[in-house]
Protein backbone atom coordinates (compact mmCIF):
# COMPACT_ATOMS: atom_id res chain seq x y z
CA UNK A 1 0.00 0.00 0.00
CA UNK A 2 1.07 3.57 -0.64
CA UNK A 3 1.81 5.63 2.45
CA UNK A 4 0.81 8.80 0.61
CA UNK A 5 -2.48 7.80 -0.95
CA UNK A 6 -4.40 10.95 -1.78
CA UNK A 7 -8.08 11.61 -1.14
CA UNK A 8 -9.64 13.56 -4.01
CA UNK A 9 -13.12 15.06 -3.62
CA UNK A 10 -15.33 16.58 -6.32
CA UNK A 11 -16.57 20.11 -5.67
CA UNK A 12 -19.15 22.03 -7.69
CA UNK A 13 -19.09 25.22 -5.61
CA UNK A 14 -16.98 27.17 -3.18
CA UNK A 15 -19.14 25.87 -0.33
CA UNK A 16 -18.49 22.28 -1.41
CA UNK A 17 -14.77 22.96 -1.66
CA UNK A 18 -14.76 24.52 1.81
CA UNK A 19 -16.43 21.44 3.31
CA UNK A 20 -14.08 19.08 1.49
CA UNK A 21 -11.01 21.07 2.56
CA UNK A 22 -12.13 21.32 6.19
CA UNK A 23 -12.80 17.58 6.35
CA UNK A 24 -9.37 16.56 5.04
CA UNK A 25 -9.44 16.33 1.25
CA UNK A 26 -5.96 16.31 -0.30
CA UNK A 27 -7.08 17.44 -3.74
CA UNK A 28 -10.26 18.86 -5.26
CA UNK A 29 -11.66 18.25 -8.70
CA UNK A 30 -13.67 21.30 -9.72
CA UNK A 31 -16.61 20.92 -12.08
CA UNK A 32 -20.24 21.85 -12.62
CA UNK A 33 -23.38 19.86 -13.45
CA UNK A 34 -22.27 16.75 -11.60
CA UNK A 35 -25.74 15.30 -12.12
CA UNK A 36 -24.90 15.22 -15.86
CA UNK A 37 -21.50 13.62 -15.33
CA UNK A 38 -19.70 16.95 -14.95
CA UNK A 39 -18.64 19.75 -17.27
CA UNK A 40 -15.98 22.45 -17.11
CA UNK A 41 -16.54 24.90 -14.24
CA UNK A 42 -17.39 28.49 -15.12
CA UNK A 43 -15.05 31.29 -14.03
CA UNK A 44 -17.15 32.50 -11.11
CA UNK A 45 -17.62 29.01 -9.66
CA UNK A 46 -13.95 28.16 -10.11
CA UNK A 47 -12.87 31.40 -8.45
CA UNK A 48 -14.85 30.42 -5.35
CA UNK A 49 -13.47 26.88 -5.34
CA UNK A 50 -9.88 28.12 -5.62
CA UNK A 51 -10.29 29.98 -2.32
CA UNK A 52 -10.25 26.57 -0.60
CA UNK A 53 -7.17 24.95 -2.12
CA UNK A 54 -5.97 21.82 -0.26
CA UNK A 55 -2.41 20.55 -0.14
CA UNK A 56 -2.45 18.89 -3.57
CA UNK A 57 -4.40 21.69 -5.19
CA UNK A 58 -7.48 22.17 -7.33
CA UNK A 59 -7.76 20.35 -10.66
CA UNK A 60 -10.45 21.50 -13.08
CA UNK A 61 -12.51 19.21 -15.27
CA UNK A 62 -12.18 20.02 -18.96
CA UNK A 63 -15.37 18.84 -20.67
CA UNK A 64 -17.53 21.09 -22.81
CA UNK A 65 -20.70 18.99 -22.78
CA UNK A 66 -22.31 15.93 -21.20
CA UNK A 67 -22.71 12.72 -23.18
CA UNK A 68 -20.07 10.62 -24.86
CA UNK A 69 -16.35 11.26 -25.10
CA UNK A 70 -16.17 11.34 -28.91
CA UNK A 71 -15.01 14.82 -29.81
CA UNK A 72 -15.33 16.39 -33.24
CA UNK A 73 -13.28 19.34 -34.41
CA UNK A 74 -15.81 21.85 -33.08
CA UNK A 75 -15.69 20.22 -29.62
CA UNK A 76 -11.92 20.24 -29.61
CA UNK A 77 -11.67 23.89 -30.55
CA UNK A 78 -14.02 24.79 -27.71
CA UNK A 79 -12.06 22.68 -25.24
CA UNK A 80 -8.74 24.14 -26.34
CA UNK A 81 -10.13 27.57 -25.49
CA UNK A 82 -11.50 26.26 -22.21
CA UNK A 83 -8.15 24.64 -21.44
CA UNK A 84 -6.36 27.97 -21.79
CA UNK A 85 -9.02 29.76 -19.76
CA UNK A 86 -8.84 27.24 -16.93
CA UNK A 87 -5.04 27.33 -16.90
CA UNK A 88 -5.09 31.13 -16.57
CA UNK A 89 -7.17 30.89 -13.37
CA UNK A 90 -4.30 29.29 -11.50
CA UNK A 91 -5.61 25.73 -11.18
CA UNK A 92 -3.02 23.08 -10.43
CA UNK A 93 -4.18 20.61 -13.05
CA UNK A 94 -6.64 19.68 -15.76
CA UNK A 95 -8.82 16.57 -15.91
CA UNK A 96 -9.57 15.57 -19.51
CA UNK A 97 -10.01 12.69 -21.90
CA UNK A 98 -11.37 11.41 -25.20
CA UNK A 99 -12.01 8.15 -27.00
CA UNK A 100 -12.87 7.60 -30.62
CA UNK A 101 -15.87 5.74 -32.01
CA UNK A 102 -13.91 2.47 -32.07
CA UNK A 103 -13.28 2.63 -28.32
CA UNK A 104 -9.61 3.61 -28.58
CA UNK A 105 -8.17 6.50 -26.60
CA UNK A 106 -8.05 9.51 -28.92
CA UNK A 107 -4.41 10.40 -28.35
CA UNK A 108 -4.45 13.40 -30.69
CA UNK A 109 -7.46 14.92 -28.94
CA UNK A 110 -5.97 14.32 -25.50
CA UNK A 111 -2.66 15.85 -26.59
CA UNK A 112 -4.37 18.93 -28.07
CA UNK A 113 -6.44 19.62 -24.97
CA UNK A 114 -3.44 19.19 -22.68
CA UNK A 115 -1.11 21.25 -24.86
CA UNK A 116 -3.46 24.23 -24.85
CA UNK A 117 -3.37 24.46 -21.07
CA UNK A 118 0.34 23.69 -20.82
CA UNK A 119 1.06 26.61 -23.14
CA UNK A 120 -0.31 28.85 -20.39
CA UNK A 121 1.15 26.95 -17.43
CA UNK A 122 3.78 24.28 -18.15
CA UNK A 123 3.54 23.08 -14.54
CA UNK A 124 -0.04 21.82 -14.84
CA UNK A 125 -0.69 18.20 -13.91
CA UNK A 126 -2.80 16.33 -16.45
CA UNK A 127 -5.28 13.66 -15.40
CA UNK A 128 -7.06 11.38 -17.87
CA UNK A 129 -10.62 11.06 -16.62
CA UNK A 130 -13.04 8.16 -16.86
CA UNK A 131 -13.21 8.35 -20.62
CA UNK A 132 -10.64 5.58 -20.25
CA UNK A 133 -13.43 3.39 -18.86
CA UNK A 134 -15.32 3.89 -22.12
CA UNK A 135 -12.39 2.41 -24.02
CA UNK A 136 -12.52 -1.22 -25.08
CA UNK A 137 -9.35 -2.06 -23.12
CA UNK A 138 -8.44 0.23 -20.20
CA UNK A 139 -5.20 -1.63 -19.54
CA UNK A 140 -3.95 -1.20 -23.10
CA UNK A 141 -5.12 2.41 -22.96
CA UNK A 142 -2.74 3.10 -20.07
CA UNK A 143 0.22 1.96 -22.14
CA UNK A 144 -0.91 4.26 -24.97
CA UNK A 145 -0.83 7.22 -22.60
CA UNK A 146 2.70 6.61 -21.29
CA UNK A 147 4.40 8.88 -23.79
CA UNK A 148 1.91 11.77 -23.54
CA UNK A 149 3.15 13.13 -20.24
CA UNK A 150 -0.06 12.20 -18.42
CA UNK A 151 0.41 12.33 -14.65
CA UNK A 152 -2.66 10.42 -13.52
CA UNK A 153 -5.58 8.27 -14.70
CA UNK A 154 -8.96 8.22 -12.95
CA UNK A 155 -10.63 4.87 -13.48
CA UNK A 156 -13.25 2.44 -12.25
CA UNK A 157 -11.49 -0.39 -14.06
CA UNK A 158 -13.95 -0.27 -16.92
CA UNK A 159 -16.92 -0.98 -14.64
CA UNK A 160 -19.75 1.23 -13.43
CA UNK A 161 -18.31 1.03 -9.90
CA UNK A 162 -14.62 0.95 -9.04
CA UNK A 163 -15.24 -1.75 -6.45
CA UNK A 164 -16.19 -4.09 -9.29
CA UNK A 165 -13.18 -3.17 -11.40
CA UNK A 166 -10.36 -3.72 -8.92
CA UNK A 167 -8.77 -6.59 -10.86
CA UNK A 168 -8.49 -4.37 -13.94
CA UNK A 169 -7.28 -1.45 -11.82
CA UNK A 170 -4.47 -3.65 -10.51
CA UNK A 171 -3.51 -4.55 -14.08
CA UNK A 172 -3.59 -0.86 -15.02
CA UNK A 173 -1.21 -0.11 -12.15
CA UNK A 174 1.14 -2.78 -13.47
CA UNK A 175 0.88 -1.42 -17.03
CA UNK A 176 1.68 2.09 -15.80
CA UNK A 177 4.93 0.88 -14.29
CA UNK A 178 5.13 3.82 -11.92
CA UNK A 179 5.10 6.34 -14.74
CA UNK A 180 1.42 7.25 -14.34
CA UNK A 181 -0.54 7.31 -11.09
CA UNK A 182 -3.72 5.25 -11.11
CA UNK A 183 -6.57 6.79 -9.11
CA UNK A 184 -9.56 4.61 -8.27
CA UNK A 185 -12.92 6.34 -8.58
CA UNK A 186 -16.43 6.09 -9.90
CA UNK A 187 -19.17 4.71 -7.68
CA UNK A 188 -16.60 4.21 -4.92
CA UNK A 189 -17.78 3.07 -1.51
CA UNK A 190 -15.82 3.51 1.70
CA UNK A 191 -15.38 -0.26 1.86
CA UNK A 192 -13.55 -0.13 -1.49
CA UNK A 193 -10.67 1.99 -0.17
CA UNK A 194 -8.67 -0.88 1.34
CA UNK A 195 -8.97 -3.14 -1.72
CA UNK A 196 -8.13 -0.19 -4.00
CA UNK A 197 -4.96 0.49 -2.04
CA UNK A 198 -4.01 -3.18 -2.18
CA UNK A 199 -4.52 -3.04 -5.94
CA UNK A 200 -1.90 -0.27 -6.04
CA UNK A 201 -4.06 2.84 -6.44
CA UNK A 202 -2.13 6.01 -5.68
CA UNK A 203 -5.31 7.95 -4.90
CA UNK A 204 -9.02 7.49 -4.35
CA UNK A 205 -11.70 9.75 -5.80
CA UNK A 206 -15.14 10.41 -4.29
CA UNK A 207 -17.97 12.82 -4.91
CA UNK A 208 -18.99 12.41 -1.23
CA UNK A 209 -22.27 13.94 -2.22
CA UNK A 210 -25.55 14.33 -0.42
CA UNK A 211 -28.90 15.75 -1.49
CA UNK A 212 -29.93 18.98 0.22
CA UNK A 213 -32.92 21.10 -0.78
CA UNK A 214 -32.91 19.50 -4.22
CA UNK A 215 -29.23 20.18 -4.88
CA UNK A 216 -26.10 18.01 -4.76
CA UNK A 217 -23.46 19.09 -2.29
CA UNK A 218 -20.44 17.64 -0.49
CA UNK A 219 -21.11 15.99 2.86
CA UNK A 220 -18.42 17.13 5.28
CA UNK A 221 -19.23 14.18 7.54
CA UNK A 222 -18.74 11.74 4.65
CA UNK A 223 -15.37 13.25 3.75
CA UNK A 224 -14.28 13.04 7.40
CA UNK A 225 -15.20 9.36 7.46
CA UNK A 226 -13.22 8.73 4.28
CA UNK A 227 -10.25 10.68 5.66
CA UNK A 228 -10.26 8.70 8.89
CA UNK A 229 -10.53 5.39 7.05
CA UNK A 230 -7.68 6.28 4.71
CA UNK A 231 -5.51 7.39 7.62
CA UNK A 232 -6.20 4.17 9.48
CA UNK A 233 -5.23 2.10 6.46
CA UNK A 234 -2.01 3.97 5.70
CA UNK A 235 -0.63 4.74 9.17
Amino acid sequence: MSQNTALEIVATSGACARRAFAAGADRIEACEALELGGISPGPEVLEDILEHRPALGVHALLRNRPGDFHNGEADLQVMERQSRRLARTGVDGLVLGAVDASGTVDLKAVARMAAAGLEVNPELEITMHRAIDASTDPVASVTQLLDLGIHRVLTSGGQDCAGEGLEVIERMVQAAGGRIQIMAGGGMKARDIGPALRAGAAAVHFSAKTQHAGTIRVSEQHVEQLRNMLNALTD
